[in-house]
C-alpha cells in the first residue's frame, strides 16, 4: 500500500559536512558478517557515496545449524559523524520517508525478497522475529562505523517490519517513523473495517461506489471476457486462485478498499454510474483495482508478504452485504487462496497481540502517521499511557503534508531531537 509523503524540513544541504572517508569501502568490508562490499553509482543522491554490501545471515536465528544466506544492504554514505536512518526494503525499492536533515541511509532488503534469498527456499523461516533479528545484526555491525544516533523508518509493510524490529530490539535505534502500517491484532475480528467503510466519505459517495460494484457484477460475463483478453495479452495466468472469473470477483470486492486507499472524495464523481458503458466500467476497474494483482505472476512476486499475513500478521476481511447475492466465491479473499497449497499456513494468534501490547505499553520514541480516509487506519497502531514520547497522527490522507502545520513542526522537532541533529559536528571545508 502506498501513502503520500512530503519532506520533513531540516538543515539545508549546502551546510552538510564533507567527509569523503576514502577508506569507507575497506572499513565496510572489514565489519563482522560482511561477505563483500563495493561502491556503486548513486544516481538518486549524487552528493552521497553508495555501497552495496552483502551480509551473511542465519537462515534460522534460533538454529544456527540451518545454514546461512546473503542479505543485500545498500548504504548511502554521507559522513560517519552524522546520524543514520535504517529502512527495511522490499521488491528492490526503498521507502521514502521525508526526513531531510543530513544523515546516512541504510536500506536492508528483507529476507526472501530480491537477491536476499535463502536456498533452498523455506518460508517457515520467515516471521516477524527473524526479520527483526536480520535488522538487528546489520545495525550492530554497522555501528562499528556509524556510531552516532540511529532512526528507523518504513511505510506500509516495511513500516510493520520497522515496528517488529523495535519490539524485539528496542535499543537498536533512538526513534522510529512509520507511515500507514497495519496492525491486525485480532485477525478474527474485522469489525473495525466495516465501521470504517460505513462512515468514510459522504453517503452519496458510498452509495455511488456500491452501485458501481453491483453493476460490474451484473455485467460479469462481458467484463470477465475483457479481463481474460487483456490477461492473455499480458501473459498472465490464474492457476493459484483458480480462474479469471475468481480474479474478477476479487477485483470487485476489493474496489472499496482500493478507491479510498488511492483516491479521495473529490474523485467520487469519476466513478462510472450504472448507465455507463462497459468500456468505462472496465477502465475504472483496470486502473483503480489493479485488476491483475491476483495473477500467478503477482501472487508469486508477493508470496512472502502473503505468507506472513497468513501465519502472523493477519489480513482484513471486509463485509459486502450489498454484493452477497451476486458473489459466486464468498470467503476466498484471504492468503490461503493466494499461497501455493503445498505451503502450510499455521496461524499464530499471539504474534500481533504481543507486538500491539508492546507498542501501547512499553515502546518509546515512535511516530505513526495515518490518513483518516485510508482503510489501513481502521486497524492502526496505538500508543497508550505506558508508551513514552510516542504519538499517532491522523491527517486527511497518509503523509506528513496532510497534517496541520503545528503537527508537522512537532514531528520535525521530535525526529531531530531523537537523531541528535543539534549535536552534529560543524561543516568542514
Amino acid at each position: 500500500m502506498l501513502f503520500g509523503i512530503v519532506g520533513v524540513s531540516g538543515s539545508p544541504a549546502a551546510a552538510l559536512p564533507d567527509n569523503p572517508v576514502p577508506d569507507i569501502n575497506a572499513r565496510l568490508a572489514a565489519l563482522p558478517g560482511v561477505v563483500s562490499s563495493r561502491e556503486i553509482t548513486n544516481s538518486e543522491h549524487p552528493d552521497q557515496r553508495a555501497y552495496e554490501v552483502r551480509f551473511e545471515q542465519l537462515k534460522d536465528h534460533q538454529n544456527p545449524a540451518a545454514g546461512t544466506f546473503q542479505q543485500l544492504v545498500v548504504i548511502h554514505h554521507r559522513d560517519d559523524r552524522l546520524p543514520t536512518l535504517l529502512t527495511p526494503t522490499q521488491h528492490g525499492l526503498s521507502t521514502p520517508t521525508g526526513i531531510n536533515f543530513p544523515k546516512n541511509d541504510v536500506w536492508v532488503e528483507q529476507r526472501f525478497f530480491g537477491t536476499s534469498q535463502p536456498s533452498p527456499k523455506d518460508l517457515t523461516k520467515l516471521d516477524a522475529r527473524q526479520a527483526a533479528t536480520d535488522l538487528h545484526r546489520v545495525t550492530v555491525a554497522l555501528k562499528g562505523i556509524y556510531g552516532q544516533k540511529w532512526l528507523s523508518s518504513g511505510m506500509g509493510v516495511t513500516g510493520q517490519i520497522a515496528t517488529y524490529h523495535r519490539r524485539f530490539f528496542p535499543a537498536d535505534v533512538q526513534g522510529t517513523y512509520v507511515l500507514g502500517a497495519r496492525n491486525d491484532v485480532r485477525n478474527d475480528d474485522d469489525s473495525a473495517y466495516d465501521a470504517f467503510f460505513a462512515q468514510v466519505g459522504t453517503p452519496e459517495c458510498r452509495a455511488r461506489i456500491a452501485a458501481f460494484q453491483r453493476e460490474a457484477l451484473l455485467r460479469r460475463d462481458e467484463l470477465v471476457e475483457l479481463y481474460r483478453q487483456q490477461a492473455q495479452l499480458d501473459g498472465l495466468t490464474f492457476e493459484l486462485i483458480g480462474s479469471v472469473d475468481r480474479a474478477f470477483e476479487l477485483s470487485i470486492t476489493d474496489y472499496m478498499w482500493k478507491f479510498w486507499e488511492l483516491k479521495s472524495e473529490r474523485l467520487c464523481r469519476t466513478v462510472p454510474l450504472p448507465s455507463a458503458t462497459t468500456a468505462a466500467v472496465w477502465s475504472e476497474l483496470r486502473w483503480t483495482t489493479t485488476s491483475y494483482i491476483r495473477s500467478d505472476q503477482h501472487l508469486r512476486w508477493d508470496e512472502q508478504n502473503l505468507y506472513l499475513a497468513g501465519t502472523q500478521t493477519g489480513w482484513p476481511t471486509v463485509s459486502t452485504p450489498h454484493l452477497d447475492d451476486l458473489l459466486r466465491y464468498p470467503g476466498i479473499n484471504n492468503p490461503r487462496t493466494f499461497v501455493d497449497r503445498g505451503i502450510p499456513l499455521p496461524f499464530d494468534n499471539g504474534a500481533m497481540a504481543d507486538i500491539d501490547r508492546w507498542v501501547r505499553e512499553e515502546s518509546s520514541e515512535m511516530i505513526y502517521i495515518y490518513g483518516k480516509t485510508d482503510p489501513v487506519s481502521a486497524e492502526g497502531f496505538r500508543v497508550d499511557g505506558g508508551s513514552r514520547d510516542s504519538k499517532v497522527y491522523v491527517g486527511t490522507k497518509g503523509g506528513l503534508a496532510f497534517l496541520t502545520p503545528a503537527e508537522q513542526q512537532e514531528i520535525t522537532a521530535k525526529l531531530k531531537r531523537w537523531a541528535g541533529v543539534a549535536d552534529q559536528p560543524p561543516a568542514t571545508g
